[in-house]
């Protein structure tokens, strides 16, 4: 069963600018997500999904699961 894992603030960088390269494929304005109520940020599902295909983020969270691993 998969486990929680902190990350480092170095880690989690490198995931925000594979996300922000993603969204600059993008067009800027496509409607990609909106603040809730609490101010939370919320991705609209079809940007979720690209960000999370996006081969620069799969491989950087292919890279933390293999560390977990071997650790």
């Amino acid at each position: 069963m998969a486990r929680g894992r902190r990350l480092e603030a170095r880690e989690v960088e490198k995931i925000f600018a594979a996300f922000a390269e993603a969204m600059r494929e993008l067009p800027p304005d496509v409607e990609a997500g909106w603040l809730d109520e609490q101010g939370d940020l919320r991705l609209a599902p079809d940007i979720a999904r690209k960000l999370r295909t996006a081969r620069r983020v799969r491989q950087l969270l292919q890279e933390l699961r293999q560390r977990e691993r071997e650790e």
